[in-house]
């Protein structure tokens, strides 16, 4: 308990929110992309007790078919990430990465000064961090002292 306490200590909020913001903006994209491709395309591996030449392209298919998975897992905790934040951050997340919109149009949704929305916005990336770390196959995306 004392060393879980002692982390919580030791992270660097605004860095953990510009990692968060990172994550979002920039790798989910690329990992939807991957979640989305058909498993179906993939080869299957090839499993037999007969000697054979090593080929890349099974290693290859493999490599695929364990990023796919991977990519499925972060995906669905992605969305529980969301699911599991506040109210507000949830609208954010939602606003923001579901519905596409850019930060303006979530601040004239919200009605709030700028300076409010970034706030809270910040709030809600760490929020989602250490919601986001606690679900199967995700990273922790805080930034520690």
């Amino acid at each position: 308990m004392d060393d879980l306490l002692i982390e919580i200590d030791n992270i660097d909020y605004k860095a953990t929110a510009r990692n968060v913001k990172e994550f979002l903006d920039k790798k989910l994209p690329r990992i939807l992309r991957i979640a989305n491709a058909s498993p179906a395309s993939l080869a299957s591996p090839v499993i037999s007790n007969m000697p054979i030449v090593r080929d890349d392209s099974v290693n290859n298919t493999e490599r695929k078919m364990i990023r796919y998975i991977a990519a499925r897992d972060i995906i669905t905790g992605v969305s529980q990430a969301f699911s599991h934040c506040s109210q507000t951050s949830y609208y954010i997340f939602k606003a923001r990465y579901v519905q596409g919109l850019q930060n303006w149009q979530v601040i004239d949704t919200m009605y709030c000064e700028r300076a409010t929305y970034y706030k809270l916005r910040d709030k809600a990336f760490n929020e989602f961090a250490d919601c986001f770390e606690m679900q199967k196959g995700c990273p922790d995306l805080h930034v520690y002292k």
